[in-house]
């Protein structure tokens, strides 16, 4: 009897212990938010618009998927350009400012100075490039875009609700 328990005992911590082993290696959320944060500029849009459900449910004939691989690669070096052109570590500037035993206001204009022309063409250019998207698509296509856009967002705010 003393075996048997023990054996029982065995098995339920080793039951026990697999599914959580199997756990760890996944990806937390905050992890997959971090790496979602990481994408490329526009990656996510050229998922969402030339995957295979998006092609098929706006009926992209191949000349729109060309033009908007067209699009994508154009703007998206230019918006790496523009990425290699901000500093290296804007937040260590930031924190240094915050973390600094008086606030020195005039560093901190220099700084916000300094990022913002770079943040401006950065918007410019995606601005640019959503414009050249919104043109290639039909208007068929554009209301199907805003169609679900409208049932995702109220899908989000029946969520926040609850």
């Amino acid at each position: 009897m003393n075996k048997l328990a023990s054996l029982l005992l065995a098995s339920c911590i080793s039951v026990g212990v697999i599914p959580h082993t199997t756990l760890a290696s996944e990806p937390t959320s905050h992890e997959q938010k971090t790496k979602r944060h990481q994408m490329k500029p526009f990656a996510h849009l050229e998922k969402r618009l030339l995957s295979d459900k998006a092609i098929r449910h706006l009926e992209l004939t191949q000349t729109q998927q060309d033009k908007l691989k067209a699009v994508f690669a154009t703007y998206k070096a230019q918006l790496e350009d523009l990425k290699e052109a901000y500093p290296s570590k804007p937040r260590q500037a930031f924190k240094s400012i915050i973390e600094a035993d008086t606030f020195d206001k005039t560093q901190a204009q220099l700084l916000l100075e300094e990022h913002s022309p770079k943040k401006q063409a950065f918007m410019l250019t995606m601005l640019e490039a959503r414009h050249a998207i919104h043109h290639i698509l039909t208007d068929e296509q554009r209301s199907k875009i805003a169609k679900r856009k409208r049932k995702y967002m109220a899908n989000m705010q029946h969520k926040r609700d609850n």
